[in-house]
């Protein structure tokens, strides 16, 4: 009797292991595995966002410089600096933008404080002022304002501040090799109680391999900088086209 009893218990406990087996095979069945969070994709930045600065054309003073940055939010700011033989005067706004319906090469720049209207003519990494009427200017080709590349300058002088943005790139021979010549648009600040002096070599090109390219002045000599004031010129230098410029650097 005793033995069929324990036959009879060890049948029970293997049929009830049998359930507990298939119940927890049937729980795992069920329990999804948390999925791996996907990669975000990263926007493509559109070809307008960027920097564009060039002098253009002025009937009431000597030049103006235009600076316009568009941001990728159709946000912008709006530098014009007016150029007068005894001052300068410098007028800066910022907005919001819109492409036009039917043109998407038309611009239209709403200042935040005045609520006025500027009209702008999007091209292949250059932009152009137009009238109120959305019209071209006269001698519309002075008025193209490029697209420009901020480069690092490593300026060892004290008490000055000096940006370069890449103002044109041209393929030039020179002494029977193909050459570049890059023009950087400068906007030197002279911080300093003294007159600032720059040289043709005091500004040097340094390119990817460490070599060295003295700079070439559009209005050479650079004229005097006066304390606390700010000049903006044109530097060129020319160079081998077998390595990439690297740095600016300032003796």
């Amino acid at each position: 009797m005793k033995q069929t009893m324990i036959t009879l218990s060890f049948f029970t406990m293997l049929l009830s292991s049998g359930c507990d087996n298939t119940s927890t095979s049937s729980l795992n069945e069920k329990v999804n595995l948390p999925e791996q969070p996907s990669k975000p994709i990263q926007a493509k930045i559109p070809d307008w966002v960027g920097h564009y600065k060039a002098f253009i054309p002025c009937d009431a003073c000597e030049k103006k410089l235009i600076s316009l940055r568009l941001h990728q939010n159709k946000t912008y700011i709006l530098k014009e600096i007016s150029f007068f033989k005894q001052k300068i005067k410098q007028k800066e706004s910022s907005g919001t933008f819109t492409f036009d319906e039917q043109n998407s090469n038309l611009l239209q720049l709403m200042d935040n404080k005045t609520k006025q209207n500027r009209y702008f003519s999007l091209h292949d990494h250059s932009i152009e002022p137009l009238d109120q009427n959305k019209n071209q200017f006269k001698d519309f080709e002075k008025y193209q304002i490029p697209q420009v590349q901020n480069i690092e300058v490593n300026n060892a002088l004290k008490y000055v501040d000096i940006q370069a943005d890449l103002f044109k790139s041209e393929k030039i021979e020179s002494n029977g090799i193909e050459s570049t010549k890059l023009t950087y648009f400068f906007e030197i600040n002279n911080n300093s109680d003294r007159p600032l002096k720059l040289r043709d070599s005091d500004i040097v090109l340094v390119d990817a391999k460490n070599n060295e390219h003295i700079s070439t002045i559009e209005n050479n000599p650079i004229s005097p900088i006066k304390p606390h004031k700010t000049q903006h010129e044109l530097v060129s230098f020319i160079y081998a086209e077998s390595h990439q410029p690297a740095y600016i650097n300032i003796k």
